[in-house]
């Protein structure tokens, strides 16, 4: 049970069943008491083992976030039925409320140096929504649009961007500098094409207009949408024990500043330099920055067949064949990126990545299967 974001704060209770395969309670003997409630002077009871704890801030002198945006674009119309249009589209983000973890510990201090030490069995973290997040996009938008004539229909959008925003994955203040970079959700390029052809055969067609042709050939549709985008920033990592700060992510040592992309990462080679990165062994912050490596991009399309069967003059019947990923493209996700898996012989070179720069999963791209799949259909037009 949850109340988001209400005053004073956030307490939520986790009710788990004894199996996947029964209920955890019944509605007639009421709702679970949660102990962490905050009194009625708004005071919370931090009990051992309650877990993770977010608040309001409540300072007087809250700053509120907001967000600005800005494009230019110019339009052109072109022979052919076509429409074109290229602009900038741009957006800052300023004090976005975020969940900042109080309960960070400093550098090699461990759980000793968290502020809630002091409370037995205690060592999860505190939040508190404070305007703590920032964000930077910009981009260059370019589409390409022909208007429904001669049977076809098509868009063509295309996007170079930039997303920089601001993280919680350093907490120590003199060091959250670090936490300015560009985000997961940044794809440099971005590039959509959509299209719709209705064949030229069957009756008010140019071709094959009459006979068995006509009957065989008419009321056919092609339609299809491509998709690519660049691949998504990832993060070297380095195992968090050796800086002992709690509330703060480890990034590796960066040894080579020009890391190389050396294979695809498939079945057992490596996808970058796996020497590029070390672990870091003393009570610091590792050398490299964060997302600062891209995985592979994707390519998608996806393609369908349309029928119309025109039965009277209000009624028509179209049968319908689509495609999923029509090429039965995998789509793979970023490499394996915690350095400390990485294993060395004696003279330095790889003796085992154990997964360390090597792709073991895909990206389905929001859909609930990845690879091919086929959907037919039938569809009453009135």
């Amino acid at each position: 049970m949850t109340s988001m974001q209400a005053y004073p704060g956030e307490v939520q209770l986790d009710e788990i069943a004894q199996n996947p395969y029964t209920y955890v309670g019944q509605l007639k003997t009421g709702l679970p008491q949660i102990l962490a409630a905050p009194g009625t002077n708004s005071v919370y009871p931090l009990l051992p083992n309650t877990g993770n704890l977010t608040g309001v801030n409540t300072n007087k002198n809250y700053v509120r976030g907001y967000f600005e945006s800005y494009n230019f674009t110019v339009q052109r119309e072109l022979p052919g039925d076509l429409l074109a249009s290229i602009g900038y589209v741009g957006m800052h983000a300023v004090h976005l409320q975020v969940a900042v973890n109080q309960n960070y510990g400093t550098l090699g201090g461990g759980t000793a140096s968290q502020p809630l030490a002091f409370i037995p069995d205690y060592s999860a973290g505190i939040t508190a929504l404070l305007p703590w997040g920032a964000d930077k996009y910009n981009s260059l938008q370019a589409t390409l649009n022909k208007r429904f004539s001669k049977g076809l229909q098509f868009q063509a959008a295309y996007t170079y961007s930039k997303d920089i925003g601001m993280s919680t994955s350093i907490l120590i203040p003199q060091y959250i500098n670090r936490d300015y970079y560009t985000t997961a959700a940044d794809r440099t390029h971005h590039l959509v094409i959509s299209a719709a052809y209705e064949l030229p055969f069957g009756k008010g067609k140019p071709l094959v207009t009459q006979g068995v042709g006509a009957a065989v050939l008419g009321g056919w549709s092609l339609n299809g949408i491509f998709n690519h985008y660049s691949g998504i920033p990832f993060t070297v990592s380095a195992a968090a024990s050796s800086c002992n700060c709690p509330g703060s992510s480890q990034v590796a040592d960066l040894i080579n500043p020009h890391v190389a992309k050396v294979g695809s990462g498939l079945n057992g080679p490596a996808y970058f330099d796996p020497l590029a990165y070390a672990p870091v062994t003393g009570a610091r912050f590792g050398t490299s920055g964060f997302d600062q490596l891209r995985g592979p991009g994707n390519n998608n399309l996806d393609m369908s067949i349309f029928r119309t069967f025109k039965i009277t003059e209000r009624f028509q019947t179209q049968i319908r064949g689509e495609a999923m990923n029509v090429s039965n493209t995998p789509h793979f996700a970023n490499p394996g990126a915690n350095v400390s898996n990485l294993q060395l012989n004696p003279d330095g070179s790889v003796k085992n990545l154990n997964g360390f720069s090597q792709i073991t999963s895909t990206n389905p791209l929001g859909r609930v299967l990845d690879q091919r799949y086929f959907r037919f259909g039938i569809r009453i037009l009135f």
